[in-house]
């Protein structure tokens, strides 16, 4: 196995590792790997010297009960990346959200 062989298949790992809501010690018992394996490679996929393509950012997300408002305005959505919150209504110019983020994600 060559070594992009290798990273494609633990970054497959790391993926089933961090959606399937288990602890490391019973992830690795379920997938014959030990945890040494699985820190090794966590670590190396977040490194930003990484041979990765992208690696992955996590955000939290609040979800919140539908209220009036929000059922009655229900041509319009708020997008909120960290303290800022922008406005998308229907008819929004995809081209002009995707600036408008990439923007904000050079400024975070």
């Amino acid at each position: 196995m060559d070594k992009q062989q290798r990273l494609q298949e633990w970054m497959a790992r790391i993926t089933d590792f961090k959606s399937s809501g288990l602890t490391m010690s019973a992830w690795c018992q379920a997938h014959g790997r030990t945890i040494h394996q699985l820190k090794y490679w966590l670590r190396k996929m977040n490194e930003p010297s990484s041979s990765t393509s992208s690696p992955s950012k996590w955000v939290p997300l609040a979800i919140h009960s539908p209220s009036e408002e929000f059922i009655s305005s229900s041509s319009s959505l708020t997008v909120r990346v960290g303290h800022v919150g922008i406005e998308v209504q229907a008819g929004f110019n995809p081209n002009l959200l995707r600036e408008i983020v990439k923007a904000l994600d050079l400024s975070c």
